[in-house]
């Protein structure tokens, strides 16, 4: 909330100067005042209440839950959320993706739902594979593609060898990744992949194939802004 906060605030003073003063400020310039003003206003809410309040201090650090909390990427850098939902007596897979920012701003999301896998590292394979496709037709062109299925991620970053049984999948991604300017894989733990677990499952259920711009779905924006300590809800 004081990230969101600061930087409605840095914008508003930036249409200022430009209105009044004919001042334009470069796009790094404002992260970094966004940045420190942040930074310095920690600060002097830990000193001014140093000795007087003991509670404020454990407050501040508890909105930081450590590593099982979405990390934000770089700046320029877009992270692309991957999941997959499996029904093993039918086989079908629904696939889901969610594109964010340095600022956890959603920049789309979607999945398919009607695919069908074999296994599950099949269906998270092809989550990956789904989500390189979006990320070429909407124009993502340098991408963390973060995904809760460790041998997967170790099998793209060619830490293992390939599974002959997902070869087909695992060679469309490589062909996907050479279309992009850069691409990384990482993975992470469950709970840091809420967002994509969500999609993947709603696609599921409808069995069909959904896309979403920078507004998202109604059944996504509390996960959204769960992630980055917003405590609006709808």
């Amino acid at each position: 909330m004081q990230e969101f906060a600061f930087g409605l605030w840095r914008l508003w003073k930036n249409r200022n100067e430009v209105v009044f003063n004919g001042v334009h400020r470069q796009l790094l310039e404002l992260l970094e005042s966004w940045s420190r003003n942040i930074s310095e206003f920690r600060d002097a809410t830990l000193s001014a209440t140093e000795g007087k309040q003991p509670r404020c201090r454990p407050m501040i650090s508890s909105l930081d839950r450590g590593g099982c909390r979405w990390e934000k990427p770089a700046f320029g850098v877009l992270k692309v959320n991957t999941d997959a939902s499996w029904c093993k007596t039918t086989l079908r897979t629904g696939v889901g993706w969610v594109c964010r920012d340095f600022a956890g701003l959603l920049h789309g999301a979607g999945g398919l739902g009607v695919e069908l896998c074999h296994s599950a590292t099949a269906r998270e394979a092809s989550a990956i594979r789904t989500a390189l496709m979006a990320c070429i037709n909407y124009g993502y062109d340098n991408v963390v593609i973060e995904s809760d299925a460790k041998v997967i991620i170790q099998m793209l970053r060619h830490e293992l060898p390939h599974d002959f049984s997902l070869e087909c999948i695992l060679g469309d991604i490589e062909v996907l990744v050479r279309r992009l300017r850069s691409v990384s894989f990482s993975s992470v733990p469950r709970e840091s992949n809420v967002a994509a677990h969500s999609v993947a499952k709603f696609v599921f259920k409808k069995g069909h194939e959904f896309g979403w711009d920078c507004i998202g779905p109604e059944f996504l924006f509390n996960i959204l802004a769960q992630d980055v300590n917003l405590s609006i809800r709808i």
